[in-house]
């Protein structure tokens, strides 16, 4: 049930809008919702993160995000998850995504792994 989060992260390194919209496609449910750190309000539907990926491949040509564990219970997941540059690590974060169907309807993400200050 988890494989559209790998498949969803694997369309932010996709250098082709078309590659992305089809791993986008193939991983979220019809009511999608997003929100990080990095944007400035939530992002709503397919379109709009699409649009958002794309600026992320424009900003870091190169850059892939790679799911490197996951957890599921009762519809939810938990995925840490490394943004890589030529295969170095340049931050990792943590989602939490709700599933509905085997697709991704609604993904949160932070920063990196909520270490106590």
């Amino acid at each position: 049930m988890t494989d559209s989060l790998h498949t969803l992260f694997a369309a932010w390194g996709d250098p082709t809008p078309e590659g992305r919209a089809a791993k986008t496609g193939a991983a979220i449910g019809p009511e999608f919702y997003y929100s990080d750190p990095n944007t400035p309000a939530p992002i709503e539907g397919r379109g709009a993160y699409l649009d958002y990926i794309a600026r992320f491949s424009a900003n870091m040509p190169g850059t892939e995000a790679k799911v490197v564990a996951v957890t599921e219970h009762h519809g939810h997941a938990r995925a840490t998850v490394d943004f890589l540059k030529d295969g170095n690590r340049m931050m990792r974060g943590q989602y939490f995504a709700d599933l509905q169907d085997g697709k991704v309807v609604r993904l949160i993400g932070f920063t990196g792994m909520g270490e106590p200050a």
